[in-house]
């Protein structure tokens, strides 16, 4: 859809138009090569790469992932992870911890914070709201979903 929209502002500029890089048949065939894997499965990639996916509990399917690469006789683990989620989140496993690693990856967005407690998210956001529709405002809660 991209190269469709881009295409159409470079014929009006008198360009030529670009192929896409992939139709949406070329996603669907692709499908085919993707195989399901449990969370802490080892995965033998190849004689030298073992991998296993664990829950990061951040949103349903997030994981973490160690890589045992071997080279030149010696074997390093590298742990790469984006957003780790909280203990006792409803719906969703605590992130699984890893216990060594000789290098990790991974994102720190909230990496300087320390997070509140559940009951007291649920409390303050009790207050802020019963607190707003006293004084007679509105409460607008911004949400996002992942497909």
């Amino acid at each position: 859809m991209e190269i469709e929209w881009k295409n159409r502002k470079r014929k009006r500029e008198g360009k030529e138009g670009f192929p896409p890089l992939y139709t949406a048949e070329d996603a669907t065939k692709c499908l085919k090569l993707f195989e399901p894997i449990e969370y802490s499965e080892l995965v033998q990639i190849d004689e030298n790469i073992i991998v296993r996916y664990n829950d990061a509990g951040h949103m349903l399917g997030s994981s973490i992932i160690e890589v045992w690469i071997k080279e030149n006789g010696k074997t390093e683990k590298i742990v790469f992870t984006g957003d780790l989620g909280n203990n006792d989140i409803p719906l969703l496993d605590s992130p699984t911890m890893i216990e060594t690693a000789d290098y990790v990856v991974m994102e720190s967005t909230y990496g300087n914070r320390i997070h509140m407690r559940n009951d007291d998210k649920a409390e303050l956001f009790l207050n802020i709201v019963f607190d707003t529709i006293r004084k007679g405002g509105n409460v607008v809660i911004p949400s996002f979903a992942v497909r």
